[in-house]
């Protein structure tokens, strides 16, 4: 509540009270103590301080080049005391359609009085304010004059058929009336086809109290009646184009960066992701890749898979089924089925174990984790079908994977998991993500302005530091020596029917030895195709579906059938329970500038 209308509640709070105290005590108080109380209701009365705008003058100059020039000069009037100074508030973030920031870049040059000496001044930015604190010397029982300079870079907006300063001259959040307020406002030199229109009140208002006079290059404005509380002028000029320049692009993308600054924010995260990735998350350098016959360091299909792509993906777990074919610990048995009274048939799967839980001592833990998954008492002859791993197997999965990262960080070829890293940078991009957000949101309240930049620099933050948490996994300097190794050996596999590897002895251990590290490649296809006419017989640890006559091709069609529908079966999970199932014109207060201020 201003000054003034304080003071004038409190006079009118007196004044009941005195009138309904002289009538009680007519009857029951003294004279002397009525007496006492009016007294002492008009010396409070009589004390109060006030301050008055006598009147409020704005100097107005734009120039060709868009910047506009303030004077705004003040007579202000301070009653009673004490009085420190004056304050002025001025507007510079607003809000577009659009929910983001348009800051008014306004640069404060000097605070004067009326002999045109210097006032010491605060400057501040309070919400969406800048906030000017003027202190004035011995301000008691004065009239002073206050005259404020300064520059705003951006207070033209440019139409497609005109230009316009649209000005809050002297502001409508004044916690005291100004008696009166003129504004002139100077265009460049050539400016034509000028037109003005003016508003005055509380904000919203369409009141007109104003006269206009145009002449030249200039604009006068000035008001009729004195503002009230929270009252004041606002002013719109247009003219043709082409007597301040345009900004250009640049200028705008500059101007909107400078406004919506927290979209910069991701700038600054990626600089800083890219420094890790580039210091942290980088390979040693590849050496040439020589083709290799053999798989590097003993390492099994999945191992190797995940060795590529820092990735251990259902191809690397159903090649691992494969693999252990291969070696004798179960057969693949595939299996027609009969459907619609034996209208439509199907394929399916069983698995068979060939040997025994005490047999499987030599295996690597994640593919001890296959077996264990498959089989549940884990002795010889045991069968399952593919259909019975159907919302089960899904808890096995974590563990293999567990066991091929685990296989590959204790033989040195990374310094952490790959799919820690990757868990804990998408982690730390959530938890960034969402602190910006919220900081942001209380921020942009504090600051005045609009949240959109704050969502959005924290949403492309968290983005940013995802994406490179992806690619952050790296292999250790022998770790990448073994990568050349199982790069080579997956060119050897890739193109083995190739001029080059011609002289290479073809036999049908070959085929089934390497068969499961070419699936966890994708590249079985080729090698099925270089072994036609040498692979004539169906391997003894896969049955049925071969046919009369037995082609690699074929074959590979058929374990790639297997494989995908075992990736299908083995990841699928129950349903958790679900929910519930219910389911144009201008105004005084307009512009930019504005404001108001008051004494203290």
């Amino acid at each position: 509540m201003s000054v003034l209308r304080s003071r004038v509640l409190f006079v009118n709070r007196c004044r009941s009270l005195r009138d309904r105290l002289a009538n009680a005590t007519l009857r029951h108080l003294a004279p002397a103590a009525l007496i006492g109380l009016i007294a002492l209701c008009g010396v409070a009365t009589a004390s109060g301080k006030e301050l008055r705008i006598e009147n409020f003058d704005a100097h107005i100059v734009v120039t060709s080049d868009g910047t506009t020039d303030v004077t705004e000069t003040i007579r202000a009037h301070f009653m009673g005391g004490p009085w420190h100074g004056l304050y002025r508030s001025i507007p510079v973030e607003y809000v577009t359609p659009q929910g983001l920031n348009y800051t008014l870049f306004l640069d404060v040059k000097q605070v004067t009085d009326g002999s045109g000496r210097r006032l010491k001044f605060d400057s501040s930015r309070v919400r969406h304010y800048r906030k000017l604190k003027i202190y004035i010397p011995d301000a008691d029982n004065s009239v002073q004059t206050i005259s404020i300079e300064y520059t705003v870079s951006d207070a033209i907006r440019f139409f497609e058929d005109h230009d316009e300063l649209y000005w809050n001259v002297t502001g409508d959040e004044w916690d005291v009336p100004i008696q009166s307020a003129h504004a002139q406002i100077i265009l460049p030199a050539g400016a034509s086809n000028i037109r003005a229109t003016a508003f005055t009140g509380v904000y919203g208002s369409r009141a007109k109290d104003a006269e206009i006079d145009i002449a030249a290059n200039g604009v006068e404005v000035r008001t009729t009646a004195p503002l009230p509380y929270h009252a004041g002028l606002t002013v719109a000029v247009a003219f043709d184009k082409g007597v301040v320049r345009e900004p250009t692009a640049a200028d705008i993308f500059g101007r909107f960066l400078r406004s919506n600054w927290p979209l910069l924010l991701p700038v600054v995260v990626f600089c800083l992701m890219f420094y890790l990735w580039w210091t942290r998350g980088r390979d040693p350098r590849l050496r040439p890749i020589a083709a290799q016959y053999e798989p590097p360091n003993q390492l099994t299909p999945g191992e190797a898979g995940t060795l590529v792509d820092n990735s251990a993906d259902m191809r690397d777990i159903t090649a691992s089924i494969v693999d252990l074919a291969v070696r004798g610990y179960l057969v693949i048995e595939e299996v027609q089925k009969e459907r619609m009274l034996g209208l439509m048939h199907e394929k399916d799967y069983n698995f068979i174990l060939q040997k025994d839980r005490s047999q499987w001592g030599a295996l690597k833990a994640h593919e001890q984790a296959l077996l264990d998954g498959f089989f549940t008492a884990g002795t010889a002859g045991e069968t399952i079908s593919m259909d019975s791993l159907q919302n089960r197997f899904y808890k096995t999965l974590p563990v293999m994977r567990s066991g091929i990262f685990d296989s590959l960080v204790s033989q040195g070829f990374y310094r952490r998991r790959p799919d820690s890293v990757r868990s804990a940078y998408i982690g730390a991009g959530v938890v960034v993500g969402v602190l910006m957000i919220w900081v942001g949101a209380r921020a942009a309240s504090a600051m005045g302005m609009a949240p959109a930049p704050f969502i959005i620099g924290g949403i492309l933050s968290a983005v940013v530091i995802c994406g490179f948490g992806w690619f952050m996994p790296a292999h250790t300097e022998q770790g990448t020596r073994a990568l050349e190794g199982v790069l080579g050996f997956e060119d050897f596999l890739n193109h083995v029917e190739a001029d080059r590897f011609n002289r290479t002895i073809k036999t049908p251990q070959m085929f089934e030895k390497f068969l499961p590290f070419a699936m966890a490649f994708g590249v079985e296809k080729n090698w099925s195709k270089a072994f036609d006419g040498i692979m004539t017989q169906p391997p003894g640890w896969y049955r049925g579906g071969s046919g009369p006559i037995f082609y690699p091709v074929n074959f590979t069609s058929n374990l790639n059938s297997m494989s995908s529908r075992a990736s299908s079966v083995m990841a699928s999970a129950p349903r958790s329970s679900g929910g519930s199932g219910f389911g144009g014109g201008g105004s005084s207060g307009g512009g930019f500038g504005g404001g108001g201020g008051g004494g203290f």
